[in-house]
């Protein structure tokens, strides 16, 4: 990883899906810095999202700064694991 994204999340998703689109918008509005990895168009991160899936892959799937996995995280868990209030 870069060092970019050893400081911000990092998003795993596709541009079709729409819990990858609610997850980012929430980031977003909360200005919360992440990196975002589209798994259609970057085969490491594709592969990455599977092995850690155990041979399937879950969109989104958020890393964050601590190497925890947050695999389709509602916004209330994102809220909880952020710390932010709702």
């Amino acid at each position: 990883m870069t060092d970019s994204e050893t400081s911000a999340l990092v998003v795993y998703g596709t541009a079709w899906c729409p819990d990858v689109a609610r997850t980012r918008r929430y980031l977003d509005r909360h200005a919360i810095p992440y990196v975002y990895k589209d798994i259609d168009l970057d085969r490491q991160a594709r592969a990455y999202i599977t092995a850690a899936n155990g041979g399937d892959w879950i969109v989104p799937t958020v890393a964050l700064t601590d190497g925890t996995l947050l695999f389709n995280p509602s916004l209330q868990e994102l809220d909880r694991v952020l710390e932010r209030p709702r």
